[in-house]
């Protein structure tokens, strides 16, 4: 009983110097800038593995592979998340490409372009072009939707807004 009464000031004390430790460690975190650059990785080479799960050949890109896809696109179009996709499978004989690394591929390069834009240099690749799978323009990206959303205009893309995305008017037809 008597234990249960008397405070334990000692292990109060160390919660509290380890909540303080983990706040601050947040805030540095936060402050910190993202190297874009770094994490293009020029040394990974695509792989083309066999998916346990549904048997099929999937291919796991680079960064720089989708840079050089999306480079590609022509002036004036766009491609979807989709489209990007088969088209890599089919120029490296998968059956389908994996999504989750395109997905964070993307993003790279979309903050690598950002960096390019701060640093007042030409954006490296048109990643602008590149839309989501329902013609919408992610917001998540370092790269503004704004900038990206003026860049398809100049281009000659109609665009329209759909709640609070920059949304390409006609995808079906104007993607590639």
């Amino acid at each position: 009983m008597i234990a249960a009464r008397t405070p334990n000031r000692i292990h109060a004390a160390g919660a509290q110097a380890r909540a303080g430790s983990r706040t601050t460690g947040r805030a540095e975190r936060r402050g910190r800038r993202i190297d874009w650059n770094a994490k293009l990785r020029p040394a990974l080479e695509p792989d083309v593995v066999t998916d346990k799960r549904l048997g099929d050949r999937l291919l796991l890109p680079t960064p720089l592979l989708i840079a050089a896809e999306v480079a590609a696109v022509p002036i004036g179009t766009t491609i979807t998340m989709s489209a990007l996709r088969a088209r890599l499978a089919a120029r490296f004989g998968a059956d389908r490409t994996c999504p989750l690394m395109t997905g964070m591929f993307v993003k790279i390069i979309a903050g690598a372009v950002a960096d390019d834009l701060a640093q007042r240099h030409r954006a490296r690749w048109p990643v602008w072009r590149l839309v989501g799978d329902d013609g919408r323009l992610s917001t998540t990206w370092p790269l503004d939707a704004l900038y990206r959303a003026t860049r398809l205009r100049e281009e000659g893309v109609r665009l329209g807004r759909k709640g609070d995305a920059w949304q390409v008017l006609g995808v079906g037809s104007a993607a590639v």
